[in-house]
């Protein structure tokens, strides 16, 4: 289901770092949205903006949001991963145990980057119904078994209802999508935009 019909930008926020994105550009959503392009070009910024529904952005919505409303699951792979938010996440230099909150630190200490990001990412989206999902670079840490898993659960989501806008780098999920370039400011294949990036 499309919840967001259309995206826009309308106004450069310079306090949200927004001046990185070209005003006025716009496109049609899908169900699912993959924002691409080099470091820094704004994916991160207007993923921000999608959230907080920024002043800076015009959203067309569906009829049954405008009646009913949705809701909307947002996940920033280095804010919300418990080991980015406590470097020192294992122990302090005399051996004690420091808490990290959900789990602590002996709940993910015998566990990699990647399984933590296994739990974070595809649990939650494995259950996601009817909303608005909202990535930023949710195969950070992930196997390439597991970003192909990755795939799976977000295939299975728009079926059951959810839309997702996504940052990402990740191969298999560009390649198989239509990708929204901030690089290029133009909607293209997957295959189009690797092409383009790997002829530089």
């Amino acid at each position: 289901m499309i919840h967001i019909q259309k995206l826009r930008i309308v106004a450069i926020d310079l306090d949200s770092g927004a001046k990185v994105l070209k005003k006025d550009f716009e496109f049609d959503c899908s169900h699912i949205n993959l924002l691409v392009g080099d470091q820094g070009c704004g994916k991160s910024t207007l993923l921000r903006m999608l959230q907080k529904n920024s002043k800076g952005l015009q959203l067309t919505l569906a009829d049954h949001v405008l009646k009913c409303g949705v809701s909307s699951y947002y996940f920033d792979s280095e804010k919300d991963n418990p080991r980015v938010k406590d470097p020192e996440m294992y122990t302090t230099p005399s051996g004690e145990d420091i808490g990290i909150g959900v789990g602590g630190a002996i709940g993910s200490r015998f566990r990699s980057h990647g399984e933590i990001m296994q739990s974070m990412i595809l649990t939650p989206i494995s259950k996601a119904k009817d909303c608005v999902v909202i990535l930023d670079e949710p195969e950070s840490g992930l196997s390439i078994t597991n970003q192909f898993k990755l795939i799976k659960v977000i295939n299975a989501a728009v079926k059951r209802g959810c839309q997702f806008f996504i940052a990402t780098h990740c191969y298999p999920l560009i390649e198989a999508n239509n990708v929204v370039s901030l690089e290029h400011w133009d909607v293209m294949t997957g295959g189009e935009f690797i092409k383009k990036v790997s002829s530089k």
